[in-house]
């Protein structure tokens, strides 16, 4: 795919390079397509199981808006994904939430063969983000 998209791009006169190792994320999240999660995932209307790619461009592009205003707007913090977390590195506190430096020992000691690129996605599985952005209970 990222072939094609920079044979058309310099079709029409654009440079393309490969220079980044940003957070696809991140970029994800600044385009509008998602908010975080506690373990740091993006849940997106597709649900927090996704993966991203970007393509920076200085082609004229329509803005749209987002549909979220806050950072964790799509988390309803409710722990699912700190209980599934064997390296327990996940706090139900939107300050702290992921610990990466207990997941990335905790992913050393039993899966080094998928370093320095790796995650169990434990905190993805049985949690109500999965499929999409969860609904928060009513206040009654």
């Amino acid at each position: 795919m990222a072939e094609t998209l920079q044979q058309g791009l310099e079709r029409f006169g654009s440079p393309v390079s490969y220079t980044s190792n940003w957070s696809e994320r991140h970029v994800a999240y600044v385009c509008g397509l998602g908010t975080f999660s506690l373990s740091k995932g993006l849940i997106t209307e597709k649900g927090v199981s996704g993966r991203f790619g970007s393509l920076v461009t200085t082609a004229p592009l329509t803005v749209t808006p987002r549909a979220y205003s806050e950072l964790y707007e799509y988390c309803v913090f409710c722990g699912a994904c700190a209980r599934n977390c064997p390296a327990e590195a996940i706090a139900i506190d939107p300050e702290v939430g992921k610990r990466h430096a207990p997941c990335a020992a905790f992913l050393d000691e039993y899966r080094p063969q998928y370093a320095p690129r790796y995650g169990c996605g434990k905190c993805q599985v049985r949690v109500p983000c999965r499929d999409g952005i969860p609904r928060r209970k009513s206040a009654v």
